[in-house]
């Protein structure tokens, strides 16, 4: 019986999965990590199930009611879950879904706020800060894509910069790579013209761990 082993790639989990002996996975983590195991288990000659929970990127709705009447209290929640951890629990909100308007305006600036005043974290190892550094990269280097705020910069290793970014629901439901989770304390809003275009972003999403209705 083993109850952990270490390993800075892939390697010792395929091994496990390739041997006779093991007859079902469950794994928690990253797409690419999740999917490589499911090759594996899917190429033995006795082929065995892999119950994966991975990449969930955790949709936030937010209805205009609820905006109105406690956009700043949920702002301040928001943040707080995003800077959970460094943002690496698996129910991290890497996303937020509402009308555009004056309260999502307001929401937008105090989540900003509270996002410029976050002070850096340590992630876990540096293979996770560098997925999480080019899935910022992805985000500030979209030109349909706004940047609406940074965190404070770290002077560790592996230092986790907080950030919130905003998009419209078109270049959302167009761009699949704004799909994709950014695992760690980072966020993107998506604005949507009306109840209806909010419900086709929702319909485009893939199966996620949590949802989250304001």
């Amino acid at each position: 019986v083993f109850s952990l082993l270490f390993g800075s790639g892939r390697e010792i989990g395929q091994a496990l999965v390739a041997d006779p002996r093991i007859q079902a996975v469950g794994f928690t983590g990253s797409r690419g990590g999740g999917t490589a195991l499911m090759k594996t288990a899917q190429a033995r000659p006795q082929p065995i199930p892999v119950y994966a929970e991975m990449s969930s990127i955790n949709p936030v709705f937010l209805l205009p009611e609820a905006l109105k009447a406690r956009g700043d209290k949920i702002a301040e929640g928001f943040v707080g879950s995003l800077n959970m951890g460094a943002g690496q629990f698996c129910t991290n909100p890497g996303l937020v879904i509402a009308e555009k308007g004056p309260e999502l305006d307001a929401f937008i600036e105090a989540a900003g706020d509270a996002v410029k005043a976050s002070g850096a974290q340590t992630m876990l190892t540096p293979g996770i800060h560098d997925a999480y550094q080019q899935g910022v990269g992805r985000l500030s280097g979209n030109s349909k894509v706004r940047e609406v705020a940074r965190g404070q910069a770290g002077e560790s290793a592996h230092p986790c910069q907080a950030g919130l970014f905003v998009t419209s629901a078109a270049d959302f439901l167009n761009e699949p790579e704004l799909q994709e989770e950014v695992f760690g304390a980072t966020s993107l809003v998506i604005a949507c013209r009306d109840a209806q275009e909010m419900q086709r972003v929702a319909a485009q999403l893939e199966g996620q761990l949590t949802a989250t209705l304001q």
